[in-house]
């Protein structure tokens, strides 16, 4: 950035010797005035200059600062831990996921981020930002210096990738990849230009490449996974109530057909009863009748 500054300034000021060395021309009739007309200019050329050191005096601490910050040192790679929380927060429920997790007992490694999937394994996530490679290939100067910088980012990755397999994955307990996150889709399209890159790393180091959107996609699949399961849990309580309530229907039709039995019975107890009423009044009629005959008679 500074270098495009510098250029900039003495293309300005080769501009502004053209163009005194064209108004001398334009006034060659008088010598005298031509001298007065260049001790001018080059009186406001010099100031130009001086405010344009000042200017870059001031500007140079400032470059420094965002070269240090976007350099692959720690300040860099705080950026790429930022940025992947904000995309994990975002994404996934709070409680299916750890930043800076300690995965591995037996060591004091620590992932930059640590997810559940919904099967209950661990997702190690790692997270990169490789500014420098960035910047050494757009300042390449030509197509070999670009090829030797990819290379050179090829084997960077690699290395990575076989790092943070080594470290975190763990028989039984993580899944059998990990994630190597890179916060920055212009630096995925260098590493898409790398042929067979992504496949070499996920075949032979176990380790999956995203950017912050196939990151955003892929989280957004183990939150469907969750969701399922949830889904999928809420169905089961579902059919348990459902099951305990056609029992309880099934006891209650039960309990109705013993009661319609019963009060069949009843019914035809109540219909004996009255038959044997009817009977009795029937007896107890005729011995009236032939009480009252007997009672004429006499």
């Amino acid at each position: 950035m500074i270098n495009y500054l510098i250029f900039f300034s003495f293309t300005l000021i080769l501009g502004m010797l053209f163009y005194i060395l064209m108004t001398l021309r334009s006034n060659q009739g008088s010598e005298k005035g031509g001298s007065e007309l260049l001790q001018n200019k080059l009186a406001e050329v010099s100031s130009d200059l001086n405010k344009i050191e000042n200017d870059l005096s001031e500007f140079k601490p400032s470059m420094n600062e965002l070269n240090r910050f976007l350099g692959g040192n720690t300040s860099t790679g705080k950026l790429g831990e930022w940025n992947l929380e904000s995309i994990v927060r975002d994404v996934l429920p709070a409680n299916t996921y750890e930043f800076q997790a300690q995965i591995n007992p037996e060591t004091t490694e620590k992932a930059d981020c640590a997810i559940t999937n919904s099967e209950g394994l661990i997702i190690p996530i790692d997270s990169k930002f490789y500014q420098g490679q960035y910047q050494n290939y757009h300042e390449a100067g030509s197509k070999t210096e670009r090829n030797k910088v990819l290379q050179g980012f090829k084997r960077t990755i690699l290395n990575d990738a076989e790092s943070i397999s080594k470290k975190y994955i763990l028989r039984n307990s993580t899944s059998n990849y990990v994630v190597l996150y890179i916060a920055s889709e212009k630096i995925i399209d260098l590493v898409t230009q790398i042929d067979n890159l992504r496949q070499e790393c996920l075949t032979d180091k176990n380790t999956l490449i995203l950017g912050p959107n196939a990151l955003a996609g892929f989280l957004d699949t183990v939150r469907l996974g969750h969701y399922a399961i949830k889904m999928n849990e809420n169905a089961k309580k579902v059919a348990n109530t459902v099951s305990v309530l056609s029992e309880e229907f099934k006891k209650f039709d039960d309990t109705t057909i013993k009661a319609v039995r019963n009060l069949n019975q009843a019914i035809g107890h109540v219909e004996d009863i009255q038959t044997r009423v009817n009977v009795l009044g029937k007896e107890l009629k005729k011995a009236d009748e032939s009480f009252d005959e007997n009672l004429e008679k006499e």
